[in-house]
């Protein structure tokens, strides 16, 4: 029942947004509407979107991975074309009205001839601009999409870490999350992950949620990541879309499986004659808001087997703990989820302006604790736009 309202809301979603830009173009861009074209591509957009989603759910039922992939695809661009051209024909529209207006205003006015002269150069001119808008909004669309399939990028990222053990200079930390294993990020991509991730030869791999949204993939991507024989182990934290596609499963792959997940629960390691202590908190689980006590009951729960001698590390589907911890003095939280807002800029998310407290992407301090949130190796929507898929590798050092 699921999966047909999800393929529903779709249609009904897609439609919409397709009706808006049919709308907006009638009214307010009618110069292009009165093309045969435009009114063709205006109309083909949605109904290229549904037929999509209605083949997606196909492939899916047959499971015919190669159909799948394209067709998923297919949507996505409708939806995102459909966004942009909600938001760039209104400007567009606004352009054309400033053009109609002055071409009746300079038609009343008397002027020289060699004013009148201007008046074609400027209609061009407004017009070209008109025109750029929602070209540029579209191939910002597509290039968006194309940046979802880069190759994720492994890079090394030292954080200082006051009073850090000597045994802990050097710690090197395989960060992955949000893979999002199904179509868009597959094992191959794991595998070429883990291969830039050799050379760095890091200690443990901590793995902050929303593994697979195929869970038969799972059992490998568990599997590969042990082959890459971290020392001191691999480790994981639910995220939201474990629950989503079933904790039951979930929980039974991880039981078989060489990588410890860790639910409000943490674990003692040792480095020469320093005690690493690494826990993991559960995931509130839904997309909208969360309870106000759930992270720091989380939090209590996974550090209650360390000691105030442990180097803390706390592994979080969602960086809302960092706050948290802080208070706990927590010295290293690593988190997920954001996906950075999948449009970012140097390195930072370009919504950071609009929810600087939500920690979205890069690193972070607060006291004398630190945070890194990756904006992941996959996604569940292929769209990233200055937001290229990471893994980092975090180094520790000392302050």
């Amino acid at each position: 029942m699921r999966v047909y309202f999800f393929i529903f809301f779709v249609i009904c979603l897609i439609l919409f947004l397709g009706l808006i830009q049919v709308v907006l173009l009638r009214l307010l861009n009618r110069v292009w509407w009165k093309r045969r074209l435009i009114r063709r591509l205006s109309w083909s957009l949605p109904l290229a979107g549904s037929g999509g989603i209605l083949v997606f759910a196909f492939a899916e039922y047959h499971s015919i991975a190669w159909l799948s992939l394209p067709s998923s695809v297919l949507v996505a661009l409708t939806v995102i074309l459909e966004i942009c051209l909600m938001f760039s024909l209104p400007v567009s529209g606004f352009i054309h009205s400033i053009d109609r207006v002055l071409h009746r205003w300079t038609q009343k006015r008397r002027e020289p001839a060699d004013t009148r002269m201007a008046d074609p150069g400027r209609r061009l001119f407004l017009r070209g601009v008109a025109a750029a808008v929602p070209l540029v909004a579209v191939s910002t669309g597509f290039v968006g999409v194309g940046g979802s399939f880069a190759q994720a990028n492994v890079f090394k990222k030292q954080i200082a870490i006051e009073n850090l053990p000597d045994r802990l200079v050097g710690l090197r930390m395989l960060h992955l999350s949000d893979l999002h294993l199904s179509h868009y990020v597959t094992l191959d991509n794991l595998v070429m992950v883990l291969e830039k991730a050799e050379p760095y030869e890091p200690d443990i791999i901590l793995m902050t949620g929303d593994i697979a949204d195929d869970l038969g993939q799972l059992p490998d991507a568990l599997s590969l990541v042990d082959q890459l024989g971290a020392p001191m182990g691999s480790y994981a934290c639910l995220g939201n879309h474990e629950y989503f596609r079933g904790l039951v499963e979930v929980r039974q792959i991880f039981d078989r499986s060489p990588v410890s997940l860790l639910v409000n629960d943490g674990v003692s390691l040792t480095r020469g004659n320093s005690t690493l202590f690494v826990g993991g908190i559960d995931d509130p689980r839904f997309l909208g808001g969360v309870e106000p006590d759930f992270f720091a009951r989380a939090l209590d729960a996974a550090l209650t087997k360390s000691s105030s001698e442990d180097f803390v590390l706390l592994m979080s589907h969602r960086p809302g703990v960092f706050d948290h911890a802080a208070e706990r003095g927590v010295p290293l939280t690593l988190a997920g989820h954001t996906h950075g807002g999948q449009v970012g800029f140097l390195g930072r998310s370009l919504l950071e302006s609009y929810l600087p407290e939500e920690y979205l992407w890069g690193y972070y301090q607060l006291m004398n604790s630190h945070l890194y949130t990756t904006c992941g190796v996959g996604h569940w929507f292929p769209f990233r736009l200055g937001c290229p898929p990471e893994a980092p590798v975090i180094e520790l050092i000392s302050a």
